[in-house]
């Protein structure tokens, strides 16, 4: 029995030094045994081991890059039956941690401190604001939860539960990911929220990245939804986990061929408007290239991730690129006087990439190489 309160830092030495003394006081109140966590960077970065030495902290570098990483760490060392994770930055208020482990003992899987419900307040930007509320819904909608703050790390669990499933992503998508995967593994999860006031962080700044944030949110979307899915006739986790991936492959490929194809599609129009159409082949090969470069660099690092080994990579995608190419203008070349072009542009472009996507999937995208090479 007990509490591990989890807090992941990254420089947060300043803010430590408030948050600690009013854990330690507000856990107090409540009467439990509890335990300190906190997850520093991979390196030390400031004196957050000292602070955590003066409050009598668990101290303990994370094992996994990134903010998903940090939080595997600390749940495979928290060692209460009850886990309450919280932002270190002071933008969650030590003072809600009696409501929220109330609500928990009256029978919940999941207590969210939620800015979105009748009492929340957040003292972020309006942007911010805007772009959170989009989220959560599309969160909601995808994973057919009825909580309205799906995107806030100010939680408490049963750490048994937790410990029971596997967590994938990096970012801070995997907060999403575990609400998910709690409710696979169990029909019934009882989830509620307690309202909070969410402030700005107290010293430093944010680490979060909102291009990578964006990307990271997107993908995870489309994953969550596949796997809410594939969950319900497969009740294999890590059969369901491949599926979902591959759901997910070919979704983000569709999407960024259909990008790149929009941009090839207006380059090849251009250019056989510029030539009267008078070489079309040309104007394929021209839309063709560009249309590489936009699909290779986001199914690279967005879609399939793999930032190494990026010059075979870039070789292999390239001559199925060039596969592509050579059939799509072999059958412009052939029926460029009997069938429209743009319609003729269409089909081809369709017909490859269902071809492009198998064997990027089985050649480019594939680690069996570098698995080999070791």
């Amino acid at each position: 029995m007990g509490i591990t309160f989890a807090l992941l830092a990254y420089k947060e030495e300043e803010n430590l030094k408030v948050l600690l003394p009013k854990i330690i006081h507000e856990a107090e109140k409540i009467g439990e045994p509890f335990e300190i966590l906190v997850v520093d960077s991979q390196e030390p970065l400031d004196n957050t081991i000292e602070v955590c030495r003066m409050y009598h902290a668990i101290y303990v570098n994370q094992e996994e890059p990134h903010f998903g990483g940090a939080l595997r760490t600390a749940i495979k060392h928290a060692k209460m039956d009850k886990f309450l994770i919280m932002d270190s930055d002071g933008s969650h208020d030590p003072a809600i941690i009696p409501a929220i482990y109330d609500e928990f003992v009256s029978g919940a899987d999941v207590v969210i401190g939620s800015r979105y419900v009748s009492g929340g307040i957040s003292h972020d930007s309006p942007a911010s604001k805007a772009m959170s509320k989009i989220l959560n819904t599309a969160f909601r909608l995808a994973m057919g939860f009825q909580a309205k703050d799906l995107s806030t790390d100010f939680r408490m669990y049963h750490t048994d539960q937790i410990k029971d499933v596997k967590l994938y992503c990096e970012n801070y998508d995997v907060l999403q990911e575990m609400l998910l995967k709690l409710k696979i593994n169990k029909k019934d999860l009882v989830i509620r929220e307690v309202p909070i006031e969410f402030n700005k962080r107290m010293f430093g700044k944010s680490k979060r990245s909102l291009l990578k944030f964006i990307f990271s949110y997107i993908k995870t979307i489309v994953k969550l939804l596949a796997l809410r899915i594939v969950s319900r006739r497969d009740k294999d986790h890590a059969k369901s986990e491949k599926q979902a991936e591959l759901i997910t492959n070919i979704v983000l490929y569709g999407i960024i061929g259909l990008i790149a194809a929009v941009i090839d599609f207006a380059i090849f129009s251009l250019f056989n408007l510029a030539t009267n159409a008078s070489i079309p082949e040309a104007a394929n090969v021209c839309g063709a290239v560009v249309g590489f470069f936009v699909s290779f660099s986001f199914n690279t690092f967005f879609n399939f991730e793999k930032g190494d080994r990026l010059f075979y990579r870039f070789v292999s995608y390239g001559l199925v690129c060039v596969l592509g190419a050579v059939i799509t203008t072999t059958v412009i070349h052939f029926l460029k006087n009997t069938v429209n072009l743009s319609m003729l542009k269409i089909i081809c472009i369709i017909c490859v990439s269902i071809i492009q996507f198998t064997l990027n999937k089985m050649i480019t995208y594939s680690d069996k190489k570098a698995e080999a090479d070791e």
